[in-house]
């Protein structure tokens, strides 16, 4: 205790450093404090003190300022963010944290934590901190410390000019009526210091939520992405013998993760009980959470699958510059830059296998359709390499260039739709490509000579050949995928109300339609290909 009357001594003003440091550590380390003073229900209906979890003590190190946490059911995370935002209200005066659930049931819930947290806090933190006044049964005030604690409904709040959110918490935001508009709202009170923690499990493809993923995994956005899986709770295991007959992705599983045979039980239980919807309540990785809509042209169990080998397998090396022999019989190589655009490789060009690369042209605009070409080995039906990318079509012609040059010479069809002309102009006029896919319309009138065309053209007679053929390739798994990007395109290609098959509102296609030209190309009868050595990278 220090006496405020007495006077200043060398020792009173340690003793008034020592208050000091300890209330500066409490506010930028708060976990001690914490665990120290708040209390919780568990689900077998104990009070308990407060210890982060080993997935709570992993984002406890990992946060920031502006976080979205994709998460599977009941990690705690919830409970953990009402903690480090009730600590915050009440260790520094003049704050104002937020909670918004996504319905009322959830609200009572949130309210019910920090309820508890406030009536088995210490009687010494209470007298430091003042009595509450009840503005409603939502919301702490303290007057003392002009702080506040509000939990609310998402969509039901509202925030007048001038209103200050220094901690705000979105939970399971994915579930949220119209949660564009609730969270500008909320969001447009907090301030550059202040925090956002935006948390759910997934809901689908194509809600906010998913653009707010995509948009934070390609650092398009001001929130960091915060991933976990259901594995990481301990607490997720049937305890039994060991498992002897493992399916392949188990075994995977175990392999890279190193999971015991209590959570494959485990996982075995919750499968049988969910089926699909096991990877949205219980991810593994954060591309089978989000599941697809009914209407997907794929078949969204195969996808899955697919997504969960590429997991466990080796990733590719990406690389933004290409390095091929000089044309012309000159010696030396020279090298290609591909930036912004980036290639992947899953495996180099060998000596002795052809290859094809299909190609679909986007504007080069930064917020348009991107370019893709797709690499398949024409033997085996293996993906080997895939760039992509935000480049002019003119430019893209470049790249197209030195890739097929890089892979042996491989025959490349390019979609001569709208930009791809450009491209197709490019390689053919000026570039002298060699091996060029030249399309034979198959419904030429009888009796007149075959139409040709330079590239694959997208028309209502080809666009169902060119679909048909390449999702009965990747369902079947005729063509082994190796891109992620690509799997995640095909989760959102869908038949929308006029049968026609295209990518869903808000997403992208290029992935697909280079894959399904590369298809195409792989069941034509071979041009004439290059026994010329690979180049180096």
């Amino acid at each position: 205790m220090i006496d405020r009357d007495a006077p200043v001594t060398k020792e009173g003003l340690r003793a008034l450093a020592r208050v000091a440091r300890r209330v500066l550590s409490r506010r930028e380390d708060p976990r001690g404090w914490i665990e120290e003073n708040l209390w919780i229900r568990t689900k077998d209906r104990r009070t308990i003190p407060l210890r982060f979890n080993p997935p709570q003590v992993d984002y406890y190190r990992d946060q920031t300022r502006r976080d979205l946490i994709l998460k599977p059911r009941q990690l705690g995370f919830t409970t953990q963010i009402e903690s480090l935002f009730f600590a915050d209200t009440i260790l520094v005066a003049n704050t104002t944290s937020v909670m918004l659930a996504h319905d009322m049931e959830s609200t009572q819930q949130l309210f019910g934590i920090a309820q508890l947290f406030w009536d088995r806090l210490s009687a010494r933190e209470k007298r430091r901190i003042g009595r509450p006044k009840y503005s409603n049964r939502r919301e702490f005030f303290w007057p003392q410390i002009n702080s506040r604690f509000f939990v609310g409904t998402a969509g039901a709040v509202r925030f007048g000019r001038g209103f200050t959110i220094n901690n705000l918490h979105c939970s399971e935001f994915a579930f949220w009526d119209h949660p564009d508009e609730a969270l500008l709202a909320a969001m447009e009170a907090v301030p550059e210091d202040g925090r956002v923690i935006i948390e759910s499990t997934a809901n689908g493809i194509g809600n906010p939520f998913h653009d707010m993923w995509l948009a934070a995994l390609d650092q398009r956005s001001e929130f960091a992405p915060q991933f976990y899986t259901w594995f990481m709770n301990p607490d997720y295991a049937i305890a039994g013998a060991e498992i002897e007959n493992l399916d392949s992705e188990e075994a995977a599983l175990i392999r890279k993760w190193g999971l015991t045979s209590n959570q494959i039980r485990w996982r075995r239980q919750r499968m049988q009980r969910l089926g699909e919807k096991f990877w949205q309540e219980y991810p593994e990785d954060w591309t089978r959470c989000f599941l697809a809509s009914g209407n997907c042209v794929f078949n969204t169990m195969n996808l899955q699958r697919i997504q969960g080998r590429i997991n466990v397998e080796p990733a590719g090396r990406t690389y933004t510059m290409i390095r091929v022999p000089k044309t012309g019989g000159a010696a030396g190589f020279e090298v290609h830059n591909l930036a912004p655009a980036t290639l992947t490789i899953w495996k180099p060009p060998q000596m002795g296998r052809d290859y094809v690369i299909g190609a679909d042209v986007g504007e080069g605009l930064t917020t348009g359709d991107a370019s893709c070409a797709v690499i398949i080995d024409w033997e085996s039906g293996e993906q080997v390499a895939e760039l992509h990318g935000r480049v002019s079509p003119a430019a893209f012609g470049k790249m197209l260039f030195a890739l097929g040059q890089y892979y042996l010479w491989a025959w490349v069809g390019v979609e001569r739709n709208n930009h791809g002309h450009s491209t197709l102009n490019t390689l053919y006029s000026q570039m002298r490509y060699p091996y060029l896919y030249r399309h034979i319309a198959y419904d030429s009138p009888a009796g007149r000579a075959r139409m040709v065309q330079l590239g694959w053209p997208t028309t209502a007679s080809t666009k169902p050949i060119m679909v048909d053929g390449i999702v009965e390739a990747v369902n079947s798994g005729a063509m082994l995928v190796r891109s992620s990007g690509l799997i995640g395109e095909c989760f959102t290609f869908i038949r929308n109300d006029t049968g026609n098959a295209e990518a869903q509102e808000g997403k992208f296609d290029d992935r697909v339609i280079a894959a399904a030209i590369a298809w195409q190309l792989r069941k034509r009868p071979r041009p004439r290909m290059s026994s010329q050595r690979p180049a180096g990278m």
